[in-house]
């Protein structure tokens, strides 16, 4: 397969990218400057030298990085089967918001919303010329309508992504397009580390997992989805509540009693 992800030169995304290639497939990955992209490049041919990886640039609130973008991986992949909206912030603060600057909050928004607002779009646009695809956004804290407790924004934003897939569900008249959204949890990359406290570590030692855990069960299930449907999650509501209820198996897996990361 022909996949696309955008802001993948680490997290969960460059875990999406290891796990596709893994598979066989020709991934094409992305961020925001070239230095970040020819590190994830250059360590993945270091450990799959076989490995179908290309990488560039893509700032996804700039629909003429995301048009280059959808060039580039045409020209080097020939198509493209699977597009990931990955890319998002949640600005790197945990508080009210009334205590998050506006520039944050613009952020947070333009990344996250019009990111994938602007991509959905352009990706659609190629999708229909080629007459096939399936494009992933990804959901987070928030998605499923509760509150997103001192991350207002990040909420919103993820709120927002079940809809849109409501509404390209009646815009979409090729049955051989779809569009879904991933949930992949609580994952153990710089978005989670940075809100960690005390409180919230306790959580995070329960609930989360490591980029490559989550990737190695979501892309089998990516790979073989077409169309509209069902969330693609990490964790069904089952899942999560059997985490809490073992608990203490999984105490001081990240964060020790005071909150202090181990990994």
């Amino acid at each position: 397969m022909k996949v696309v992800i955008t802001g993948s030169s680490k997290g969960i995304g460059l875990a999406f990218a290891k796990e596709f290639l893994k598979h066989g497939d020709e991934v094409v990955i992305s961020s925001r400057t070239s230095s970040a992209i020819d590190t994830a490049v250059k360590k993945i041919k270091e450990d799959m030298p076989n490995a179908n990886i290309f990488g560039s640039i893509c700032d996804v609130t700039k629909t003429e990085d995301i048009e280059e973008l959808i060039k580039f991986s045409a020209r080097k992949l020939s198509s493209i089967d699977i597009w990931i909206n990955n890319a998002g912030t949640n600005g790197y603060m945990y508080d009210k918001l009334v205590n998050i600057p506006d520039d944050t909050i613009k952020q947070i928004v333009e990344t996250n919303l019009l990111g994938t607002l602007y991509a959905s779009k352009k990706v659609l646009i190629f999708m229909e010329k080629q007459g096939n695809g399936q494009i992933f956004n990804l959901s987070g804290y928030g998605g499923n309508g509760k509150a997103s407790h001192k991350l207002a924004a990040y909420g919103a934003t993820k709120s927002s992504m079940p809809q849109l897939v409501k509404t390209l569900k009646t815009e979409v008249d090729n049955k051989k397009i779809g569009v879904r959204t991933i949930s992949p949890g609580m994952v153990m990359t710089d978005l989670l580390k940075k809100n960690a406290n005390p409180e919230a570590s306790k959580i995070f030692n329960i609930l989360a997992e490591l980029p490559e855990v989550v990737a190695a069960k979501l892309v089998p299930k990516i790979r073989k989805t077409k169309g509209f449907g069902k969330e693609i999650r990490f964790l069904s509501g089952s899942g999560v509540m059997w985490r809490f209820m073992t608990a203490s198996k999984r105490k001081n897996k990240f964060y020790d009693e005071d909150g202090n990361i181990k990994i």
